[in-house]
C-alpha cells in the first residue's frame, strides 16, 4: 500500500500470517478498491502499493531497510524490532479482547493435566487471532511437562475454524484443542452440554496477536493523515470490508507499552525454550 501527499509512495507489507487461508487476490482487490476511495475521500495525492509477504525474515528486513512504510503482522514476527516503535495500531478482534487461549479436553477422557497429553492429538486452528496459539501451547506444555511437544504428541494445525476444533473435542475426534476463551464461551451459550463436557486444563494470559506498525523513520505529513484514515476504517463500508479481511472490528492507536504483557510473554517463552 502506498500513499502520497506530493508524489510520496507509501508501501505496505502484509504478512501472510495476517491473512491466513484468505484468497490473496481477493485481499489485494479489496485493499485496492478501498485505497482508491480513501485517496478521493481524504484528498490525498497518494499511491498505494500492497504486497503479501510470506517470509517473516523478509518482512523485518524490508522494514529495517526502509522499503516499507506500513506493516501488518503478528506480534511475534516483529518482536526483534518491537522496541523501535513508539506507537502501534492494535487490531481489535470480534469478541472479547485482548485474546486468551484455552486448552480444552473432554471431561470424560483420561486427561485432566498437561502431563496426561502424552501420545495425544491436539487441534490448533489457524487464523482469526490464533497467531500465537501454537506458540503459547508449546510453551505451556514444555513448562508443565518438561518435554517438547514434538516428542510427545501430534498437533493438528490444518483447521481453519476455531469452533470446529472445539467440537472435535466434544465429539471425541481429537484429544484436545487450543481455542479462544471467547469462542468457548459462545459455544457454551449455544449448547449448555458443551459446558458440561469440555474441561479447560490451561489458559493463557491476555495477548494481542496482531499489530499494524508504521516505520519509525517515516515522518511526513502523510503519516498523520494515514493514522487518521486507519483509525476511522470502521466508519465506512469499504473500511469495514478491509477490517473483515483481518477478522477485526476496528484499529486502535496505542503507545507501544500496550504490548508490554504480550512482549514479556514472548520474550520469556523464547528464553525458556533456549534454556
Amino acid at each position: 500500500m502506498a500513499a502520497t501527499v506530493s508524489g510520496e509512495i507509501v508501501r505496505v507489507g502484509i504478512s501472510s500470517q495476517a491473512v491466513f487461508n484468505a484468497n490473496v487476490n481477493d485481499v489485494l482487490a479489496t485493499i485496492k478498491a478501498w485505497s482508491k476511495n480513501a485517496v478521493k475521500a481524504h484528498d490525498l495525492q497518494a499511491t498505494f502499493e500492497v504486497n503479501i509477504i510470506e517470509s517473516s525474515a523478509q518482512l523485518r528486513n524490508e522494514l529495517k531497510g526502509k522499503r516499507l512504510e506500513i506493516v501488518v503482522a503478528s506480534i511475534n514476527e516483529i518482536l526483534p524490532l518491537s522496541l523501535a516503535f513508539d506507537t502501534v495500531f492494535i487490531s481489535i478482534a470480534k469478541g472479547s479482547f485482548p485474546v486468551r487461549y484455552v486448552l480444552v479436553v473432554h471431561r470424560d477422557s483420561a486427561i485432566s493435566t498437561p502431563e496426561e497429553l502424552n501420545n495425544s492429538v491436539v487441534a490448533i486452528p489457524r487464523g482469526d487471532f490464533m497467531q500465537l496459539a501454537e506458540f503459547w501451547f508449546d510453551t505451556y506444555f514444555q513448562k508443565n511437562v518438561r518435554t517438547p511437544t514434538s516428542f510427545s504428541l501430534t498437533k493438528k494445525t490444518d483447521l481453519e475454524d476455531i469452533s470446529k476444533a472445539g467440537m472435535q473435542v466434544f465429539f471425541r475426534q481429537v484429544d484436545a484443542a487450543v481455542i479462544r476463551r471467547d469462542t468457548l464461551n459462545r459455544m457454551e451459550q449455544l449448547n449448555p452440554q458443551i459446558k458440561k463436557d469440555l474441561l479447560v486444563i490451561g489458559e493463557s494470559g491476555p495477548l494481542m496477536p496482531m499489530v499494524l506498525v508504521f516505520r519509525p523513520s517515516w515522518q511526513t505529513p502523510l503519516r498523520d493523515s494515514m493514522e487518521k484514515v486507519l483509525s476511522e476504517l470502521h466508519t465506512t463500508s469499504l473500511g469495514e470490508q478491509i477490517l473483515m479481511v483481518f477478522h477485526c472490528i476496528r484499529l486502535e492507536k496505542h503507545p507501544i507499552t500496550v504490548l508490554k504483557s504480550t512482549l514479556a510473554f514472548l520474550q520469556k517463552s523464547i528464553e525458556s525454550t533456549r534454556n
